[in-house]
Protein backbone atom coordinates (compact mmCIF):
# COMPACT_ATOMS: atom_id res chain seq x y z
CA UNK A 1 0.00 0.00 0.00
CA UNK A 2 1.76 3.16 -0.96
CA UNK A 3 1.20 6.08 0.73
CA UNK A 4 -1.25 8.46 -1.28
CA UNK A 5 -4.30 8.06 -2.37
CA UNK A 6 -6.17 10.09 -4.60
CA UNK A 7 -10.03 9.91 -6.10
CA UNK A 8 -12.29 12.02 -7.91
CA UNK A 9 -16.05 12.04 -7.22
CA UNK A 10 -18.52 14.29 -8.83
CA UNK A 11 -20.38 17.07 -7.34
CA UNK A 12 -23.02 19.98 -8.46
CA UNK A 13 -23.23 20.08 -12.28
CA UNK A 14 -20.75 17.78 -13.35
CA UNK A 15 -17.71 19.48 -11.56
CA UNK A 16 -15.04 16.51 -9.99
CA UNK A 17 -13.44 17.01 -6.62
CA UNK A 18 -9.59 15.90 -6.75
CA UNK A 19 -8.34 14.80 -3.66
CA UNK A 20 -4.34 14.04 -3.64
CA UNK A 21 -3.12 12.61 -0.32
CA UNK A 22 0.30 11.89 0.76
CA UNK A 23 0.81 10.07 4.22
CA UNK A 24 2.93 11.69 6.93
CA UNK A 25 6.68 9.85 7.22
CA UNK A 26 7.24 7.80 9.92
CA UNK A 27 3.83 6.45 9.78
CA UNK A 28 3.68 2.07 9.65
CA UNK A 29 2.50 0.54 6.53
CA UNK A 30 -0.33 -0.09 8.47
CA UNK A 31 -1.18 3.16 9.64
CA UNK A 32 -0.85 4.01 6.05
CA UNK A 33 -3.62 1.85 5.15
CA UNK A 34 -5.62 3.02 8.05
CA UNK A 35 -5.20 6.69 7.16
CA UNK A 36 -5.78 6.11 3.39
CA UNK A 37 -8.90 4.08 4.06
CA UNK A 38 -10.32 6.84 6.48
CA UNK A 39 -9.65 9.56 3.70
CA UNK A 40 -10.90 7.20 1.06
CA UNK A 41 -14.45 7.03 3.19
CA UNK A 42 -14.50 10.70 3.92
CA UNK A 43 -14.32 11.11 -0.36
CA UNK A 44 -16.97 8.58 -0.76
CA UNK A 45 -18.95 10.70 1.78
CA UNK A 46 -18.24 14.06 -0.02
CA UNK A 47 -19.45 12.16 -2.83
CA UNK A 48 -22.92 10.72 -1.93
CA UNK A 49 -23.67 14.34 -0.24
CA UNK A 50 -22.31 16.09 -3.99
CA UNK A 51 -24.72 13.62 -5.40
CA UNK A 52 -27.51 14.94 -3.39
CA UNK A 53 -26.97 18.20 -3.47
CA UNK A 54 -26.82 18.09 -7.44
CA UNK A 55 -29.92 16.14 -7.15
CA UNK A 56 -31.96 19.06 -4.63
CA UNK A 57 -30.24 21.45 -7.77
CA UNK A 58 -31.44 20.01 -10.70
CA UNK A 59 -34.52 18.16 -9.92
CA UNK A 60 -35.64 21.23 -8.32
CA UNK A 61 -38.07 23.07 -10.84
CA UNK A 62 -36.72 26.02 -10.68
CA UNK A 63 -33.62 27.87 -11.52
CA UNK A 64 -31.63 28.36 -9.06
CA UNK A 65 -28.10 31.12 -9.09
CA UNK A 66 -25.36 31.27 -6.56
CA UNK A 67 -24.79 35.08 -7.22
CA UNK A 68 -21.44 37.36 -5.86
CA UNK A 69 -23.13 40.67 -3.96
CA UNK A 70 -20.49 42.33 -4.34
CA UNK A 71 -20.11 42.10 -7.93
CA UNK A 72 -22.99 40.56 -9.59
CA UNK A 73 -20.89 37.42 -10.78
CA UNK A 74 -22.82 34.31 -11.40
CA UNK A 75 -20.79 31.60 -9.51
CA UNK A 76 -23.00 28.88 -10.17
CA UNK A 77 -26.48 28.07 -11.22
CA UNK A 78 -28.44 24.76 -11.97
CA UNK A 79 -29.38 22.96 -15.16
CA UNK A 80 -32.63 24.78 -15.15
CA UNK A 81 -30.24 28.06 -15.19
CA UNK A 82 -28.36 27.11 -17.85
CA UNK A 83 -31.44 26.63 -20.05
CA UNK A 84 -33.02 29.61 -18.71
CA UNK A 85 -30.61 32.06 -19.85
CA UNK A 86 -27.54 31.34 -20.97
CA UNK A 87 -27.20 27.51 -23.31
CA UNK A 88 -23.70 26.43 -21.56
CA UNK A 89 -22.97 26.35 -18.37
CA UNK A 90 -19.48 28.14 -19.02
CA UNK A 91 -21.61 31.28 -20.44
CA UNK A 92 -23.76 31.58 -17.40
CA UNK A 93 -20.55 31.71 -15.15
CA UNK A 94 -19.03 34.48 -17.52
CA UNK A 95 -22.54 36.15 -16.57
CA UNK A 96 -23.76 38.68 -14.36
CA UNK A 97 -26.98 39.46 -12.84
CA UNK A 98 -27.01 43.02 -14.69
CA UNK A 99 -27.60 41.03 -18.06
CA UNK A 100 -30.58 39.14 -17.17
CA UNK A 101 -32.17 41.55 -14.64
CA UNK A 102 -34.36 44.88 -16.34
CA UNK A 103 -33.57 47.04 -13.49
CA UNK A 104 -30.27 49.23 -13.51
CA UNK A 105 -27.26 48.38 -11.84
CA UNK A 106 -28.00 50.54 -9.22
CA UNK A 107 -31.29 49.01 -8.70
CA UNK A 108 -29.91 45.30 -8.70
CA UNK A 109 -27.44 46.61 -6.04
CA UNK A 110 -29.81 47.84 -3.58
CA UNK A 111 -31.56 44.63 -3.94
CA UNK A 112 -28.78 42.85 -3.59
CA UNK A 113 -27.98 44.52 -0.27
CA UNK A 114 -31.09 43.30 1.16
CA UNK A 115 -31.04 40.07 0.21
CA UNK A 116 -27.70 39.62 1.68
CA UNK A 117 -28.76 41.30 5.24
CA UNK A 118 -32.49 38.77 5.33
CA UNK A 119 -34.39 36.47 3.32
CA UNK A 120 -36.78 38.64 0.98
CA UNK A 121 -38.92 37.78 -1.76
CA UNK A 122 -38.97 40.16 -5.54
CA UNK A 123 -40.69 40.55 -8.43
CA UNK A 124 -38.71 41.27 -11.37
CA UNK A 125 -38.31 41.22 -15.27
CA UNK A 126 -35.67 38.66 -16.39
CA UNK A 127 -34.15 38.42 -20.17
CA UNK A 128 -34.40 35.25 -21.18
CA UNK A 129 -31.64 33.27 -23.19
CA UNK A 130 -34.01 33.72 -26.59
CA UNK A 131 -34.38 37.43 -25.96
CA UNK A 132 -38.17 37.68 -24.61
CA UNK A 133 -38.66 38.80 -21.50
CA UNK A 134 -40.02 36.95 -18.60
CA UNK A 135 -42.29 37.64 -15.08
CA UNK A 136 -40.46 35.92 -12.18
CA UNK A 137 -41.08 35.45 -8.63
CA UNK A 138 -37.24 35.29 -7.17
CA UNK A 139 -36.30 34.19 -3.55
CA UNK A 140 -32.76 35.07 -2.21
CA UNK A 141 -30.94 35.28 0.47
CA UNK A 142 -27.26 34.60 2.01
CA UNK A 143 -25.28 31.78 1.89
CA UNK A 144 -21.60 30.76 2.58
CA UNK A 145 -19.88 29.62 -0.99
CA UNK A 146 -16.42 28.76 -1.45
CA UNK A 147 -15.81 30.44 2.74
CA UNK A 148 -17.01 34.14 1.43
CA UNK A 149 -20.38 35.55 1.28
CA UNK A 150 -22.52 34.83 -1.42
CA UNK A 151 -26.14 35.10 -1.95
CA UNK A 152 -28.62 31.94 -3.44
CA UNK A 153 -31.67 32.67 -5.56
CA UNK A 154 -34.66 30.61 -6.24
CA UNK A 155 -36.35 31.44 -9.38
CA UNK A 156 -39.46 30.96 -10.73
CA UNK A 157 -41.99 31.88 -13.71
CA UNK A 158 -44.72 34.29 -12.77
CA UNK A 159 -45.91 34.69 -16.04
CA UNK A 160 -49.59 32.53 -15.30
CA UNK A 161 -49.66 34.52 -11.86
CA UNK A 162 -49.09 37.91 -13.42
CA UNK A 163 -51.74 37.38 -16.11
CA UNK A 164 -53.76 36.68 -13.51
CA UNK A 165 -53.41 39.87 -11.16
CA UNK A 166 -54.16 41.74 -14.03
CA UNK A 167 -57.59 40.20 -15.25
CA UNK A 168 -58.69 40.37 -11.49
CA UNK A 169 -57.42 44.29 -11.59
CA UNK A 170 -59.65 44.30 -15.20
CA UNK A 171 -62.31 43.01 -13.87
CA UNK A 172 -61.89 45.23 -10.29
CA UNK A 173 -61.73 47.96 -12.53
CA UNK A 174 -63.58 48.08 -15.30
CA UNK A 175 -67.38 48.63 -16.11
CA UNK A 176 -68.31 45.09 -17.66
CA UNK A 177 -70.38 46.61 -20.73
CA UNK A 178 -68.97 49.90 -21.48
CA UNK A 179 -65.07 48.70 -20.95
CA UNK A 180 -64.34 51.97 -19.18
CA UNK A 181 -63.48 52.73 -15.88
CA UNK A 182 -66.02 51.48 -13.25
CA UNK A 183 -67.58 53.85 -10.70
CA UNK A 184 -65.37 52.88 -7.80
CA UNK A 185 -61.92 53.06 -9.85
CA UNK A 186 -63.04 56.26 -11.64
CA UNK A 187 -63.91 58.35 -8.46
CA UNK A 188 -60.40 57.11 -6.75
CA UNK A 189 -58.61 58.00 -9.66
CA UNK A 190 -60.57 61.55 -9.79
CA UNK A 191 -59.59 61.71 -5.45
CA UNK A 192 -55.79 61.34 -6.36
CA UNK A 193 -55.97 64.03 -9.09
CA UNK A 194 -58.08 66.36 -6.76
CA UNK A 195 -55.39 66.19 -4.35
CA UNK A 196 -52.45 66.21 -6.83
CA UNK A 197 -53.40 69.69 -8.31
CA UNK A 198 -54.22 71.36 -5.19
CA UNK A 199 -50.64 69.99 -3.84
CA UNK A 200 -49.44 71.63 -7.03
CA UNK A 201 -51.64 74.61 -7.84
CA UNK A 202 -52.15 73.02 -11.37
CA UNK A 203 -55.45 73.24 -12.88
CA UNK A 204 -58.02 70.23 -12.89
CA UNK A 205 -61.14 70.22 -14.68
CA UNK A 206 -64.13 67.71 -13.82
CA UNK A 207 -67.24 66.75 -16.61
CA UNK A 208 -70.33 64.88 -15.74
CA UNK A 209 -71.74 63.38 -19.58
CA UNK A 210 -75.50 62.51 -19.69
CA UNK A 211 -77.47 60.63 -22.79
CA UNK A 212 -79.95 62.78 -23.42
CA UNK A 213 -83.53 61.19 -23.74
CA UNK A 214 -81.93 57.86 -23.45
CA UNK A 215 -84.84 56.15 -21.94
CA UNK A 216 -86.40 57.21 -25.20
CA UNK A 217 -84.14 54.45 -27.20
CA UNK A 218 -84.71 51.77 -25.15
CA UNK A 219 -88.50 52.10 -24.80
CA UNK A 220 -88.08 52.63 -28.84
CA UNK A 221 -85.56 49.74 -29.37
CA UNK A 222 -85.10 47.69 -26.69
CA UNK A 223 -82.75 47.49 -23.88
CA UNK A 224 -80.06 45.42 -26.49
CA UNK A 225 -79.82 48.36 -28.76
CA UNK A 226 -79.48 50.48 -25.73
CA UNK A 227 -76.37 48.88 -24.79
CA UNK A 228 -75.23 48.56 -28.07
CA UNK A 229 -75.44 52.37 -28.32
CA UNK A 230 -73.75 53.20 -24.63
CA UNK A 231 -70.79 50.95 -25.52
CA UNK A 232 -70.28 53.05 -29.10
CA UNK A 233 -70.99 56.17 -27.18
CA UNK A 234 -67.99 54.92 -24.64
CA UNK A 235 -65.82 53.92 -27.20
CA UNK A 236 -66.25 57.54 -29.13
CA UNK A 237 -65.76 59.12 -25.76
CA UNK A 238 -62.68 57.28 -24.72
CA UNK A 239 -60.88 57.25 -28.30
CA UNK A 240 -61.38 61.21 -28.52
CA UNK A 241 -60.56 61.92 -25.17
CA UNK A 242 -56.64 59.86 -25.82
CA UNK A 243 -54.24 62.51 -23.99
CA UNK A 244 -57.13 64.32 -22.74
CA UNK A 245 -58.47 62.87 -19.97
CA UNK A 246 -60.34 59.70 -18.02
CA UNK A 247 -63.44 58.39 -18.74
CA UNK A 248 -65.46 56.44 -16.22
CA UNK A 249 -68.80 55.46 -15.72
CA UNK A 250 -70.91 56.38 -13.16
CA UNK A 251 -74.03 54.81 -13.63
CA UNK A 252 -77.14 53.88 -15.96
CA UNK A 253 -76.45 56.69 -19.03
CA UNK A 254 -73.83 58.54 -17.25
CA UNK A 255 -70.79 59.04 -17.36
CA UNK A 256 -67.70 61.22 -15.60
CA UNK A 257 -64.41 63.08 -17.18
CA UNK A 258 -61.20 63.54 -15.42
CA UNK A 259 -59.37 66.49 -17.52
CA UNK A 260 -55.89 66.58 -15.87
CA UNK A 261 -54.26 70.66 -16.53
CA UNK A 262 -57.26 71.95 -17.78
CA UNK A 263 -58.19 75.20 -18.38
CA UNK A 264 -61.43 76.48 -19.07
CA UNK A 265 -60.79 77.36 -22.94
CA UNK A 266 -59.05 73.98 -23.14
CA UNK A 267 -61.93 72.19 -21.30
CA UNK A 268 -64.83 74.06 -23.74
CA UNK A 269 -62.70 72.77 -26.47
CA UNK A 270 -62.41 69.21 -25.69
CA UNK A 271 -66.01 68.89 -24.10
CA UNK A 272 -67.36 70.38 -27.62
CA UNK A 273 -65.52 67.87 -29.58
CA UNK A 274 -67.20 65.02 -27.63
CA UNK A 275 -70.58 66.74 -27.78
CA UNK A 276 -70.03 67.10 -31.97
CA UNK A 277 -68.66 63.21 -32.00
CA UNK A 278 -71.01 61.54 -30.46
CA UNK A 279 -73.41 63.04 -32.85
CA UNK A 280 -72.55 60.48 -35.54
CA UNK A 281 -72.67 57.54 -33.35
CA UNK A 282 -75.40 55.29 -34.90
CA UNK A 283 -76.65 51.60 -34.43
CA UNK A 284 -78.72 50.49 -37.27
CA UNK A 285 -81.58 48.51 -36.70
CA UNK A 286 -84.51 46.84 -38.22
CA UNK A 287 -86.80 49.69 -36.93
CA UNK A 288 -84.35 52.14 -38.03
CA UNK A 289 -81.35 54.24 -36.79
CA UNK A 290 -80.56 54.81 -33.23
CA UNK A 291 -78.51 58.08 -32.08
CA UNK A 292 -78.31 60.21 -29.39
CA UNK A 293 -77.31 63.64 -28.24
CA UNK A 294 -75.20 64.47 -25.29
CA UNK A 295 -75.62 67.11 -22.23
CA UNK A 296 -72.38 68.23 -20.54
CA UNK A 297 -71.60 69.55 -17.32
CA UNK A 298 -68.12 70.32 -16.33
CA UNK A 299 -66.51 72.76 -13.56
CA UNK A 300 -63.07 73.70 -13.10
CA UNK A 301 -61.27 73.07 -9.55
CA UNK A 302 -60.93 76.83 -7.64
CA UNK A 303 -58.87 77.52 -4.14
CA UNK A 304 -62.75 77.11 -2.33
CA UNK A 305 -62.65 73.73 -3.43
CA UNK A 306 -62.00 71.64 -0.01
CA UNK A 307 -62.37 68.27 -1.71
CA UNK A 308 -63.05 66.79 -4.80
CA UNK A 309 -67.27 66.54 -3.91
CA UNK A 310 -67.62 70.04 -4.61
CA UNK A 311 -66.13 70.17 -7.56
CA UNK A 312 -68.59 67.07 -8.30
CA UNK A 313 -71.06 69.26 -7.41
CA UNK A 314 -70.39 72.18 -9.39
CA UNK A 315 -70.27 69.95 -12.26
CA UNK A 316 -73.69 68.26 -11.87
CA UNK A 317 -75.46 71.92 -11.65
CA UNK A 318 -73.70 72.61 -14.69
CA UNK A 319 -75.18 69.00 -16.33
CA UNK A 320 -78.60 70.63 -14.65
CA UNK A 321 -77.91 73.59 -16.43
CA UNK A 322 -77.36 72.28 -19.86
CA UNK A 323 -80.50 70.11 -19.66
CA UNK A 324 -82.46 73.22 -18.69
CA UNK A 325 -81.15 74.90 -21.68
CA UNK A 326 -82.31 72.55 -24.28
CA UNK A 327 -79.99 69.41 -24.10
CA UNK A 328 -76.74 68.59 -27.05
CA UNK A 329 -74.78 71.14 -24.95
CA UNK A 330 -71.70 71.94 -22.56
CA UNK A 331 -72.21 74.15 -19.57
CA UNK A 332 -68.64 75.12 -17.37
CA UNK A 333 -69.25 76.41 -14.11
Amino acid sequence: MTGRAVMRCGLNAGEALKADFEAPEGLSEAEKESLCCDVTALLERIRFLGDRVDALMNVHHASILVIDPQTGQIIDGNKQSVARYAGSRERLLAMSVDEINTLSRSEIAAKMKQAVSNRHHFEFRHKLIDGSVQDVDVYSGPIMFDGHQALISFIHDATRRKATERKLHLLATTDPLTKCSNHRHFLSGLRREFRRAKRRQGGLGFAMVDLDHFKRINDTFGHLVGDRLLRRVAGVLQKRLSGHGDLGRLGGEEFGIVLSEASAERADHVLNDLRTSVRAVVVHTDQGPASCTISVGAALISPADSNEMSLMSRADQALYSAKAEGRDRVAIF
